[in-house]
């Protein structure tokens, strides 16, 4: 009977430790669960700081490789066939600046006003005119202007005027001539005479006061 109440007592006392360290396991584990996190919460922001320094130095990066891709297109010499596209354009553009400015001078002239205006105008627009003329690569005549020497400033501004009306009536052919599929030779004279025109009234824009 004795012995049977002392395996009781020896079972109860083991199943009492038992109960024990079972009941100490969740405390451990839960210590060791909030040092972790503890330690992984520290390590988030730097985690995140170095994550957003990766990130704006590739954003940096990109940003210099556009930069430096754009600087490389706008130093790039255009071709030679792009660039005429582009003075013939300016030479369709100019054309009826070049008329209205003409028309400016007309009425300035008629009414005995100020001629300044009109003259720079189509000083500028003949610059242009002349720039694609030079960009096909026509031969530019010999300008002589000792036809000029004996004129007076009214003489020379009405001569402006006509050597603007004549060359004015000339522009759409230059237009068309540009259009052609194949350049003829009186194509070409055509062109050789209009430069020789433009120059000439170049020079008449800058010596009328």
């Amino acid at each position: 009977m004795e012995n049977d109440f002392n395996m009781t007592r020896t079972r109860t006392a083991v199943s009492f430790i038992g109960f024990l360290l079972l009941s100490s396991i969740p405390g451990v584990v839960s210590a060791q669960t909030d040092s972790d996190q503890n330690r992984l919460d520290a390590q988030r922001p730097a985690a995140l700081a170095k994550q957003e320094q990766e990130l704006r130095e590739k954003g940096q990066a990109q940003l210099r490789e556009l930069i430096n891709g754009q600087s490389a297109m706008r130093n790039r010499a255009p071709s030679a066939e792009a660039a005429q596209k582009v003075n013939f354009f300016n030479f369709r553009v100019a054309i009826p600046k070049f008329r209205a400015a003409t028309d400016d001078l007309r009425w300035a002239l008629g009414l005995d006003s100020k001629l300044e205006k009109p003259l720079k105008e189509i000083g500028s627009q003949t610059e242009v005119l002349l720039n694609y003329l030079e960009s096909v690569k026509l031969k530019s005549p010999r300008l002589d202007t000792s036809e000029f020497k004996d004129y007076s400033q009214a003489e020379l501004a009405w001569e402006t005027l006509n050597s603007a009306e004549r060359i004015s009536a000339y522009l759409d052919f230059a237009v068309q001539a540009e259009q052609l599929p194949v350049v003829t030779p009186n194509t070409l004279e055509f062109m050789y005479k209009l430069n020789g025109e433009l120059l000439r009234l170049k020079w008449l824009t800058g010596h009328v006061r």
